[in-house]
């Protein structure tokens, strides 16, 4: 799953030191990693997206979650009444101070809105001075689009590379928070995750049309309605999108055309794709969506974070399988970390090519260069990190 991070960072300059009353007195700032208690808050206010009205009631949900752990606020004003009310905070929130990796997930569920969901990252850099007793706070301020009645019908086309359209095709909108005008201020705004948004969602009929309903709708809203990868008369075709547009304004009927995807490689899963995902065994399997010659099958492997955890080898020998299309890349870990955030972090430094293709264009992978292979879902590079250990 391809995905927009809020990076929340603090950086620590020299010749400070945060709690215990302490002041570092050392003339240089010091490499040496020492890090004690530091944990993250995360505040801010839940509002209407077209109104910028602060948003309440009993019905208003939000959550926090982290692999298999779900947290609910510490703080959430519901009644209307009170001048604060929208307000939430999350406390006691374990910050990365090793990877940049601690991604959370933030869900908001109320009635008559389309349920928001942000990943968001909280992570402290250590590597100038000593930090102890921290707290990060950070603002993440969350706009809610309503669900409009008088929006009307939307209709997507969805036609291959010779402009035929193409029936059961699934047709997914993805809504455009950052271009949305609001009465609000938006400078601390919490972003949507990346990627594509499976309660709004449509299949084509025989025709190749897909309508979305105006009581599902944002009046005002801005949209991209995208296609994922798929095979159409034998042909593989590409995660597609259309133009920009906003319901209301711009045409009722949007066209998406499909590309081919057979001269481009592409991922078509990865088994360390969704966010705070925890492979304990660390194995990584990649599938193309077509057959792949590696030019050497040794992978570069590393553990990072947590503490405990001893490799047996630097090096992973890849494993190609099903025709050459499924890539599985296993590490031999003699003693399995036991603190919390460890990764297993492989890198690359060989060439992928296609096998069947007359094109000789080399891929790389998880370099994150433009060449990196990507998810032909979300259209991101694939990511070599996988998550050991929960936070």
């Amino acid at each position: 799953m391809k995905k927009l991070f809020i990076i929340l960072s603090a950086l620590f300059m020299g010749g400070m030191l945060f709690g215990c009353g302490t002041t570092n007195q050392a003339s240089t700032p010091t490499t040496a990693v020492q890090q004690y208690n530091i944990t993250g808050t995360l505040q801010g206010t839940i509002m209407d997206a077209l109104t910028g009205a602060a948003i309440g009631g009993g019905n208003l949900q939000l959550f926090l979650i982290q692999g298999t752990s779900t947290r609910t606020p510490n703080k959430l004003i519901t009644d209307t009444n009170n001048p604060l009310v929208g307000e939430y905070a999350f406390s006691n929130i374990p910050v990365d101070i090793v990877n940049g990796d601690t991604v959370y997930q933030v869900v908001v569920i109320k009635p008559g809105y389309q349920e928001f969901d942000a990943d968001v990252e909280l992570s402290a850099n250590s590597a100038v001075v000593p930090i102890v007793d921290s707290v990060i706070n950070e603002i993440g301020n969350i706009y809610l689009f309503p669900l409009g009645s008088s929006a009307g019908n939307l209709t997507i086309s969805v036609l291959d590379p010779n402009g035929v359209p193409i029936p059961n095709a699934t047709v997914l909108l993805k809504q455009n928070v950052t271009n949305n005008s609001t009465t609000a201020n938006t400078g601390d705004r919490l972003a949507p995750s990346g990627g594509l948004y499976p309660e709004l969602n449509a299949t084509t009929n025989a025709a190749g049309l897909a309508t979305f309903s105006s009581g599902t709708l944002t009046l005002g809203g801005n949209y991209n309605a995208v296609v994922p990868a798929m095979t159409f008369n034998g042909e593989q075709l590409a995660t597609t999108s259309s133009g920009v547009f906003f319901i209301g304004t711009s045409s009722t009927t949007q066209v998406v055309n499909m590309l081919s995807a057979y001269n481009t490689l592409y991922a078509v899963s990865a088994s360390n794709s969704v966010p705070g995902q925890i492979t304990a065994n660390g194995v990584l399997v990649i599938t193309f969506n077509q057959p792949i010659i590696l030019s050497t099958t040794t992978f570069n492997v590393t553990l990072s974070g947590g503490s405990g955890g001893v490799l047996g080898s630097a090096t992973v020998t890849g494993v190609l399988s099903n025709n050459n299309t499924t890539l599985t890349l296993t590490p031999s870990i003699t003693t399995p970390p036991t603190a919390k955030g460890a990764f297993i972090i492989y890198s690359y430094g060989g060439k992928i090519t296609l096998q069947n293709s007359q094109t000789l264009t080399p891929y790389t992978l998880f370099t994150g260069g433009f060449n990196d292979v990507k998810n032909i879902t979300t259209n991101s590079a694939v990511s070599g990190d996988v998550q050991l250990t929960s936070y």
